[in-house]
């Protein structure tokens, strides 16, 4: 279907007020960065926007709805997720208690924010390959969870494994065989209501007690 020069125009307007929309998220992310001493880095925001507002040639009005509240959206998870690789890192170690009863108290914490700085130098070199994988996006879904089973496969032989969301998510994916710790359907319950919310958290709980377990 060809389209006239003024239905062309108003696409083009509308492109437009979508990559200002992104612009200035972009700029909220960044203040809100600055007056938090958030770590993460700008690339990583302007590579998520990017694909957010990256609309197909032939994009509907439907398409344009959908990338417009994912840009809110993304703004609104971004801000709240500032601390969440922080706290896996701390919920695996008992820092309260070492600090206690440490000779010397600010290594206790010292370590833990070297364990913090490490960690985030780990995800960041993580996503830079998924960035750069030319593999689609669903296929680079697929590549991080097979990591997680490594990584779950790994946690399970441990005699106590450190309890945080990421250890829990890393052992809900490795298959039946294994036994979990005693902790485990706790974490998980926490972890998915958390990240789903009440509706849909409900809605997973009936469907698994309609799940045929064969």
């Amino acid at each position: 279907m060809v389209k006239s020069n003024m239905e062309k125009q108003a696409r083009f307007r509308k492109k437009e007020a979508l990559k200002r929309r992104a612009e200035q998220i972009f700029k909220e992310i960044q203040l809100g960065m600055l007056i938090l001493s958030d770590t993460r880095t700008n690339q990583e925001i302007q590579f998520n926007l990017d694909k957010i507002i990256d609309l197909p040639n032939d994009w509907t009005d439907e398409d344009y709805k959908r990338a417009w509240e994912n840009l809110g959206k993304y703004g609104f998870d971004y801000s709240n997720s500032k601390n969440l690789l922080a706290n896996d890192v701390r919920e695996c170690r008992d820092t309260a208690k070492e600090f206690m009863a440490a000779p010397d108290p600010s290594r206790v914490l010292r370590e833990e924010q070297e364990a913090i700085v490490k960690t985030k130098e780990l995800a960041a070199h993580i996503i830079s390959a998924l960035k750069l994988s030319s593999c689609s996006d669903s296929d680079k879904a697929a590549a991080l969870m097979e990591a997680a089973r490594f990584l779950g496969r790994i946690l399970i032989n441990d005699k106590e494994v450190p309890r945080s969301k990421a250890t829990t998510t890393c052992l809900a994916i490795i298959g039946p065989v294994y036994e979990r710790p005693e902790w485990f359907v706790e974490s998980l319950t926490d972890t998915l209501g958390w990240q789903l919310g009440k509706k849909t958290a409900n809605e997973v709980g009936k469907k698994l007690q309609k799940f045929n377990y064969k």
